[in-house]
């Protein structure tokens, strides 16, 4: 308590007593355990700016525990994707127009049968080569969609009407 008394008296803060204290073992051959303070302390460095990994290309796909296959071209322009799904097995169905979105590693898809909405949340991997998670909507509860890119992008072509009765022709 004396101490404590003459070192407030002095002017020394708290802080000023327990570094000196600290160099004082360390100066008679102890080697203490390192004690972090604020003076160790300094801002975080910002994480390098990565721009967005582009998903445009053609990325094949299972669906509903494998039941579906098919693929999906993308095009990106920002952070938007835009493309066509191509179901190749499991049903028969149209070519669907698919719109997204792209946040970091976090990639979202809508596509739309008639009046019907389907939207899956996926995760990018970290070579940005595939995307796995899963969809929520019609005929979907919760149900998986994994993707592996297998070509780059093709030319843009106009979106498949979705008001067309005719099925387009598959490939």
């Amino acid at each position: 308590m004396l101490l404590l008394v003459c070192a407030l008296c002095a002017g020394q803060s708290l802080g000023d007593a327990a570094r000196q204290s600290r160099q004082q073992k360390e100066t008679r051959g102890r080697t203490a355990k390192k004690v972090y303070s604020t003076d160790d302390m300094t801002a975080p460095t910002p994480a390098p700016a990565h721009g967005l990994k582009d998903l445009s290309g053609t990325w094949s796909f299972t669906h509903f525990d494998d039941r579906f296959q098919g693929w999906i071209d993308l095009r990106q322009s920002g952070s938007a994707l835009e493309g066509t799904w191509h179901t190749s097995s499991g049903k028969s169905e149209p070519d669907t127009l698919v719109t997204g979105s792209v946040d970091g590693t976090a990639v979202t898809l809508r596509r739309s049968l008639g009046t019907n909405e389907q939207s899956y949340a996926l995760a990018l991997s970290a070579d940005g080569n595939r995307l796995d998670g899963f969809g929520e909507g019609y005929f979907l509860h919760h149900t998986n969609l994994n993707m592996t890119r297998t070509g780059d992008a093709k030319p843009a072509t106009a979106p498949p009407s979705t008001t067309s009765s005719v099925p387009t022709a598959k490939h």
